[in-house]
């Protein structure tokens, strides 16, 4: 069901996936809490069934479509309205899903965090996705998503161009799935670069942060931070005015990311930890000094990004949103977009004037 067609039936349909993983499951519990039955999508039709029958979907319609078949993709895609990718390493195995949904007509979203998946996304896709008539609305995480929208909000609050830094913070201390893991291991090299930083009008690389402390909320201390390849670089300077952009991430967390083997991987538990809140933080340096923070507080980092996507393909059904491939506040008013977090016990604020946010 192309989304040009005015026609067609008043529910909508979306396919997912890659549903039988562990983010895979928060959306499936989602989408059923909303009344929505999916149209799964993988490679194992055993597996999909006994994810659909884990979250009370056991009637939900199952398409068998490994990610090299391009023509089954689209089959399975054809008459859904948007589509949910879920899937790891999504700079090997993201380009099929997503051509796949643009050549059926399908709006199209995805969990991914990895700067160069997304940037093939605007350059290679977003022309196709245009032509096609469809939306497409990448890395929606519990880190991309609130970088970009806050990052939209806090700039508007601070002289341009503004000077922004993306932080993520776990405060749990555990960690992450396998799959996680995956798609760090997949990057490696550009992990341990820093990947891109926004600076006067371009992306560039090098590793070091212009931000070496952070004092971030409720602490006391400074925390080191190193630069990070956060894809809210990429986005914000999309539809903000901004000089500099650039993602951070504990060096602690660094280093332990940077150390990932293969054996290392094969060792990890296919789920996380249970307990896996966090902190979501964009500073915003005004070009007449004043300091705009912003800051999203989340329950749990892979549940988060589940109803966060789920929450995105909905809205891409209603047909409100431009064709094209574009940023979450290029599709979406940022405020209310947080705001219908609310009740998940995700929570927003934005603090102005703040003074010693960085160190």
């Amino acid at each position: 069901m192309t989304s040009t067609n005015t026609t067609g039936p008043t529910t909508k349909t979306i396919a997912v996936y890659g549903a039988t993983g562990h983010t895979g499951g928060y959306l499936l519990a989602e989408l059923r809490r909303r009344d929505i039955t999916p149209v799964l999508v993988g490679r194992n039709a055993d597996r999909i069934r006994t994810a659909a029958t884990a979250a009370g979907l056991p009637g939900a319609e199952v398409q068998v479509a490994d990610l090299t078949d391009h023509a089954a993709l689209v089959a399975a895609f054809s008459d859904t309205d948007a589509v949910i990718s879920s899937l790891p390493a999504y700079v090997n195995h993201g380009p099929a899903v997503l051509a796949a949904a643009i050549d059926a007509g399908a709006h199209y979203t995805d969990m991914s965090g990895e700067q160069l998946f997304l940037k093939r996304v605007f350059e290679e896709f977003g022309p196709r996705a245009e032509a096609a008539g469809v939306s497409v609305v990448s890395g929606i995480t519990d880190s991309n998503l609130p970088g970009d929208l806050l990052g939209y909000l806090t700039t508007r609050q601070a002289a341009g161009p503004a000077e922004v830094v993306v932080s993520h913070l776990s405060k749990s201390g555990g960690h992450g799935s396998k799959g996680s893991a995956k798609t760090v291991f997949a990057s490696l090299d550009w992990f341990r670069s820093g990947g891109w930083h926004y600076a006067d009008g371009t992306l560039r690389t090098g590793a070091t942060a212009r931000h070496g402390k952070m004092m971030f909320p409720g602490d006391t201390q400074p925390t080191a931070v190193a630069k990070f390849p956060q894809p809210p670089v990429l986005t914000i300077p999309r539809h903000s005015d901004v000089s500099y952009v650039e993602g951070v991430l504990a060096t602690s967390i660094l280093d332990t990311l940077s150390g990932f083997t293969a054996d290392i991987i094969d060792s990890l538990p296919d789920a996380p930890s249970a307990d896996l809140h966090y902190d979501l933080v964009v500073d915003a340096f005004g070009a007449d000094g004043r300091n705009v923070r912003g800051v999203v507080r989340g329950v749990d980092s892979y549940r988060d990004s589940a109803l966060m996507a789920v929450e995105t393909a909905v809205r891409l059904t209603e047909g409100a949103t431009r064709p094209g491939a574009l940023a979450a506040a290029e599709a979406f008013d940022a405020a209310d977009f947080l705001d219908a977090l609310a009740p998940f016990g995700i929570t927003w604020h934005i603090e102005a004037d703040r003074a010693g946010i960085v160190e």
